[in-house]
């Protein structure tokens, strides 16, 4: 807990008070009208009670367990918070009060949940040394890192002349990782196999570091000898190639729209396609690395190369994480640094505005 925030009525402040002990003392030894004594007496009475209450109450605690860190959007989670009284005073005015980002929606289903723009308040009564948990279902409706701004207890004497507000350390507040949604997507290039490998989406005929093997040829089978002539020496020779499995593959996720200047505007969209791309390539059990036009510290943002599900995990988990105020770089500089460095025979899979040469590479979503 915070340093806490102690809000007073004039009439309750100390120096206030003080003068009522002194003013009460004159009129008893000087005035002496009974009824202005009690008047005077009982006011002390209720500013010292209120004190003594507002010092035991502010003992009160909460406790927040997070059920769910990772959601999809639309999917419901909760957390619980936990308010423990552990004093032997009843507490009738108390109430629970948090702010959380507009992305998200809270409900408690087993009471009322007031509510105003984006903050929250529950108010509560404890008993004495009572425990009182509160399961707060949130939905969330954008993807990102959503958490609550600020959470705090508010607790006032029965008179109402002190109020405490005890804030709750950021740290301590519920945060989620909001997931984008996973669209279905058919890549029909992984859906047909030759000889236990799947087919390449270029032929292998035109990768000459395919070749195992080159001889003079001799009515071999072409079902085994994959043959081609050179007219620079007019000899008949037999290449045979090594099998090319396209199960390796790089996903480039363009956020920059065909001027190359601005961000496209269904950018949510293509990272959602982006999500089940990489959900249908781990369905079929291939590997894949993803690059993103954007900038950070170590250059393009990029994840290499992975299978299974830790590999999707991370994949969601960057998608989440991009913003508006990411910085992209060109998409000729951005393909041209992608397909340099990408994982050896990776087949591209290209999902927003394609490189300017054309071939050699998948189109998802242009």
């Amino acid at each position: 807990m915070k340093e806490k925030l102690i809000m007073k009525r004039p009439f309750v402040e100390t120096y206030v008070a003080g003068i009522g002990v002194f003013i009460t003392i004159l009129m008893w030894l000087f005035v002496q009208h009974f009824f202005l004594f009690v008047l005077a007496f009982f006011y002390l009475l209720m500013v010292s009670f209120a004190h003594w209450y507002v010092r035991k109450a502010s003992q009160i605690y909460c406790e927040i367990t997070q059920q769910h860190e990772r959601l999809f959007i639309d999917e419901t989670g909760y957390c619980r918070v936990r308010i423990v009284n552990p004093t032997k005073l009843p507490i009738f005015e108390v109430a629970f009060r948090f702010r959380s980002d507009e992305q998200m929606k809270w409900e408690w289903l087993e009471g009322e949940l007031e509510q105003s723009v984006h903050s929250y308040r529950i108010p509560l009564q404890l008993k004495k040394q009572e425990t009182l948990d509160i399961d707060l279902h949130v939905s969330a409706q954008q993807r990102g890192l959503h958490s609550w701004q600020e959470a705090e207890i508010i607790l006032s004497d029965p008179f109402h002349l002190i109020t405490i507000h005890i804030p709750i350390r950021k740290e301590n507040m519920p945060c989620f990782r909001i997931y984008p949604r996973i669209v279905k997507v058919n890549i029909p290039e992984t859906n047909s196999w030759k000889h236990g490998f799947r087919t390449a989406a270029v032929s292998p005929l035109y990768d000459e570091t395919k070749i195992i093997g080159v001889k003079a040829y001799e009515q071999e089978s072409f079902r085994a000898i994959h043959w081609g002539a050179t007219a620079k020496t007019g000899v008949l020779s037999a290449k045979k190639y090594e099998y090319t499995q396209g199960d390796r593959y790089a996903v480039y996720l363009n956020v920059l729209g065909s001027t190359g200047y601005t961000l496209r505007t269904d950018i949510e969209y293509l990272i959602e396609v982006t999500a089940g791309v990489c959900r249908e390539l781990i369905a079929q059990d291939c590997s894949f690395e993803l690059w993103v036009n954007s900038m950070c510290e170590n250059g393009i943002v990029h994840i290499t190369a992975g299978k299974y599900r830790k590999q999707l995990h991370k994949t969601l988990q960057l998608l989440s994480s991009l913003t508006d105020r990411d910085v992209p770089l060109s998409s000729s500089f951005f393909y041209q640094t992608g397909f340099r460095q990408q994982e050896a025979g990776a087949i591209p899979i290209i999902i927003g505005n394609p490189p300017e040469k054309h071939g050699g590479w998948l189109q998802v979503v242009k």
